[in-house]
């Protein structure tokens, strides 16, 4: 059975950090559909709060094409770097799928995608709250965002319970 190239399917195409609005808008202009699903995240300074849109999937885009506007998308598109493959082809991502994507941004609230780099056994300092500054390792994830922490500055141990965007490896 050969594949009918004229169909278009949703391809992954891996962005490098930080590039999916760039990736996103060189693709618009070689009028090729291509999707970032955005969400409004709080980012925490030291000096402030600010609501900011981030992609939902980090370092990744939806490109809706046929065989030859997924190679085109992908050609001379500064901060793209490769489709993501399964078994060998470039992994499909149904039209279902986007769709319950689009559907899930309508209540972003509920959603968590987090692509958490701090491990249990993690050495960490605290960046916000009133044990800011200090150091501890990382003993256990409770939930999805609260982790316990011991702190050692103390003279002896004990543990906090921190959101994970309270800390720094």
């Amino acid at each position: 059975m050969q594949e009918n190239n004229d169909s278009k399917k949703w391809f992954v195409l891996q962005t490098k950090p930080r590039q999916e609005k760039t990736v996103l808008s060189q693709v618009e202009q070689k009028n090729i559909e291509v999707y970032v699903p955005f969400t409004e995240r709080i980012r925490i300074w030291s000096d402030r709060k600010k609501k900011v849109q981030v992609p939902l999937f980090s370092g990744y885009v939806f490109v809706h094409g046929n065989e030859e506007e997924r190679v085109r998308a992908v050609s001379n598109t500064v901060g793209a770097i490769k489709y993501i493959y399964f078994q060998n082809r470039p992994a499909v991502v149904s039209d279902r799928e986007i769709e319950l994507i689009k559907c899930s941004l309508i209540e972003p609230d509920k959603i968590s995608i987090e692509e958490t780099k701090i491990r249990k056994g993690d050495s960490i300092m605290v960046t916000h709250g009133v044990f800011k500054g200090m150091r501890g390792y990382v003993n256990e994830f409770r939930g999805k965002y609260k982790l316990t922490v011991n702190l050692e500055e103390l003279s002896y141990s004990f543990s906090i319970i921190l959101n994970s965007n309270e800390v720094s490896l």
